[in-house]
């Protein structure tokens, strides 16, 4: 098991996304490019993926889990928290095809997930339809708790985990992208800068 370390990117305001708002998000990117190397596996990239990081006060690519979820629905009633400076990063991200692949995986149970609350939903209104009574009860508890939040909620979470390939988050200040990172994907970056510095 190798130690993961830290990298970091100065970032800068991105001209070509100048916010039109004034509460929308300063959009920044990379000052400098990221190696042809996998952050997480430290392989070599086959795809660079297109990756967005907020910074809410809180790192921008918690790997969504349930409690992540539902913690970021906000109710109506609930006063909104004011961050402080808010941006929005948006690049390339180097990915492997470990990475890749379970990107798919993560669809794949998504899909599957978002099709059985179709499917029951579908074949409760066909019961309801064709009258078949007997279909009623155990269809309702399988739309209710079953799809509806259970499924649903599972299916929304696994899309949301799908997009996760990278562990990034921005400073508190937004000037610099923290990549916590594989040892080889740190030895690219370093090898990466002295050529330029050259």
């Amino acid at each position: 098991m190798t130690g993961r370390k830290k990298v970091l990117f100065d970032t800068e305001s991105d001209p070509d996304r100048v916010p039109i708002l004034s509460t929308a998000p300063l959009e920044l990117k990379l000052a400098e490019s990221l190696p042809d190397v996998c952050s997480e596996h430290g392989l070599p990239s086959i795809e660079s993926r297109p990756f967005v990081v907020n910074s809410m006060g809180q790192p921008g690519s918690e790997i969504p889990t349930m409690r992540v979820f539902l913690g970021s629905i906000r109710l109506p009633w609930k006063p909104q928290e004011n961050y402080g400076v808010q941006a929005r990063l948006r690049f390339e991200c180097p990915a492997c095809e470990y990475c890749l692949a379970e990107v798919r995986r993560f669809q794949r149970i998504a899909l599957l997930m978002l099709s059985a609350v179709v499917v029951t939903i579908g074949a409760l209104v066909a019961a309801v339809l064709f009258g078949v009574e007997q279909l009623y009860v155990p269809l309702g508890f399988a739309a209710v708790p079953g799809c509806f939040p259970i499924a649903l909620a599972v299916g929304v979470v696994a899309w949301m985990r799908s997009d996760y390939f990278a562990d990034v988050w921005l400073t508190d200040s937004t000037e610099q992208l923290i990549v916590s990172a594989h040892p080889d994907f740190v030895t690219a970056v370093d090898r990466l800068r002295a050529e330029s510095r050259d």
